[in-house]
């Protein structure tokens, strides 16, 4: 059991010298060798005495909070080193994570407002070409060019337009807020998530190179009826796949 001098007087470790002194002079009371016979008596009454007297005088009483704070340094063969706490790999790992983390929420905002900004930037310029510098607001639909890209104004509306003749509508309201969702590790835990779900998924479909019906539902002849679907991976796929392109090429 670690025992401190400041523990055996059962005082704070921010005692006053008064309080230190009652605590004495009422454990020196319990701890006289006249009062305890036993063997151990005088070496305890001694040792009360010696640490009343260090924690009494300034100049020792802050030698030992020096030790007591910082612990006693042990030999290790070259010299004289307090224990210090290092963290473990799980520690570390943790600390790593979490920073991380942290840095990616940053860097998510900063992307956020970099983007917003873009948008806001582009929506100004189609306008400023569809209507004249005089921002005079015209309703006739206008096909636009803005830094090689193709904007089509309508009114208020203004929309980029893709290589293959799609219109995407454009506003600082569609650019998606940071959220921890997004987050890597997160994204890391639900791909593995998916990809472990989809193993288990095709191990039960097929059976002896036959698919089975899955939750009741019949089993698609090709990938094709799966894209049709809308539920096969490949057609959410394929959808994602055309938006980030939109708004890549903005």
């Amino acid at each position: 059991e670690d025992v401190t001098f400041y523990s055996f007087l059962n005082v704070e470790s921010s005692a006053t010298e008064k309080e230190i002194a009652r605590a004495y002079r009422k454990l020196s009371l319990a701890l006289h060798p006249d009062k305890n016979p036993d063997a151990n008596s005088k070496e305890r009454f001694a040792l009360l005495g010696s640490i009343a007297s260090i924690l009494r005088n300034q100049e020792s009483r802050e030698r030992y909070n020096f030790f007591y704070k910082n612990g006693v340094p042990k030999w290790r063969g070259t010299g004289w080193y307090y224990k210090r706490y290092r963290p473990g790999l799980t520690g570390v790992l943790i600390g790593l994570f979490v920073l991380c983390s942290f840095l990616h929420y940053v860097v998510m905002w900063i992307n956020f407002y970099q983007e917003k900004k873009r948008m806001r930037f582009f929506i100004q310029e189609a306008r400023e070409i569809a209507w004249g510098k005089r921002m005079k607001k015209q309703n006739a639909r206008k096909r636009v060019n803005v830094n090689d890209k193709q904007f089509i104004v309508d009114g208020d509306n203004v929309a980029f337009l893709t290589d293959e003749g799609e219109e995407f509508l454009l506003g600082e309201d569609k650019v998606a807020k940071p959220c921890f969702r997004d987050l890597f590790p997160v994204l890391i835990c639900k791909t593995t998530l998916e990809k472990i779900l989809t193993l288990l998924r095709l191990k039960s479909k097929s059976i002896n190179g036959m698919e089975i019906p899955i939750d009741g539902k019949e089993p698609f002849s090709s990938d094709d009826e799966r894209s049709e679907a809308g539920d096969h991976p490949k057609g959410k796929a394929r959808r994602r796949k055309l938006d980030r392109k939109a708004k890549s090429n903005i």
